[in-house]
């Protein structure tokens, strides 16, 4: 049972370029929304579903940089956060904190067009990895 107050949402793979990733996706049966770019991260970006299967952003670079560089320039490739929702960021990286976690901001909340103006933010748990948190009570 889940004890924090955070809903699976999606897994974030960054990719140099979106053709090969898209291809795989949609060979497994997943169908992709439409692309965008979103200016306040600076990255393109493509959501995909497929039930029952979690959903997945695609994340590539736009023409300046942006937050995945590294990652892309390291990796290619990666999924490198998972996605939660949550109605109260505070009382959930609170409650993180109270298992004994140390939690990091990376990136303070910020509108995201991909998600209609809800504020996204982005945390390293340690142990865990990078975590982006939707607050939709932000919307």
């Amino acid at each position: 049972m889940n004890q924090l107050p955070l809903d699976f949402h999606h897994l974030g793979l960054a990719v140099k370029a979106p053709e090969q990733a898209t291809r795989f996706l949609e060979g497994l049966g997943y169908v992709g929304d439409s692309p965008i770019f979103d200016p306040l991260q600076r990255v393109n970006l493509r959501m995909f579903r497929a039930a029952p299967m979690p959903s997945v952003e695609l994340i590539w670079p736009g023409t300046e940089p942006s937050p995945i560089d590294n990652i892309v320039l390291k990796h290619g490739s990666a999924i490198y956060h998972a996605c939660y929702t949550t109605r109260d960021v505070p009382e959930a990286l609170r409650q993180i904190r109270a298992s004994g976690l140390k939690v990091l901001e990376l990136s303070p909340p910020t509108p995201a067009v991909l998600f209609g103006g809800q504020r996204v933010s982005f945390y390293s748990v340690t142990g865990f990895g990078i975590i982006e948190i939707i607050d939709v009570a932000s919307s």
